[in-house]
């Protein structure tokens, strides 16, 4: 991969999937199984940085074959892919790495990367589920969205950041 350490002009993107009520997951997974919402995470992480927490990667890590995953965690086992302690710590080494710059969750690893995202690449499950893990409360007047695709189970949008 190119190495531009000093680019803080790639884009930074969440990425997910959650309900209408912000739901995300519940336990250590998703609620639905909607392969191709799946597919269109997969599609957009290919060849790029996937930031994700433990778990997360825990649960999504083997499907990431295509993507350099960085794990941000306090206490991660070795996982094989780099682990730093802070969103922070994981922007930076990403920039280095020159390729855009994907948030993939969970909930705490949204919280915390959601002031440095210029954009949110979020499916939106149409169906209701219960669940534990929430994407977080973001003010939708700071944002717009740039692209809407209607799916039979999922609307896809593409969101960035106005303000």
């Amino acid at each position: 991969m190119t190495t531009r350490s000093d680019d803080t002009n790639l884009p930074v993107i969440l990425v997910g999937a959650m309900t209408k009520d912000r739901v995300i997951g519940t336990g250590n997974g998703m609620p639905w199984d909607i392969p191709e919402e799946y597919q269109t995470f997969i599609d957009n992480i290919r060849g790029q940085t996937v930031i994700m927490g433990r778990r997360s990667y825990e649960v999504f890590g083997p499907d990431l074959t295509s993507a350099q995953a960085i794990v941000v965690s306090r206490g991660a086992p070795d996982l094989g892919v780099p682990v730093v302690d802070s969103i922070e710590k994981a922007l930076e080494m990403a920039r280095s790495y020159g390729v855009k710059i994907f948030v993939a969750g969970g909930s705490q690893i949204y919280e915390l990367a959601l002031p440095h995202a210029n954009w949110m690449y979020l499916s939106e499950i149409k169906e209701d589920f219960d669940g534990d893990k929430y994407f977080p409360e973001f003010n939708r007047s700071q944002w717009e969205v740039t692209r809407e695709d209607e799916h039979a189970q999922f609307i896809y949008r593409e969101w960035q950041r106005t303000a």
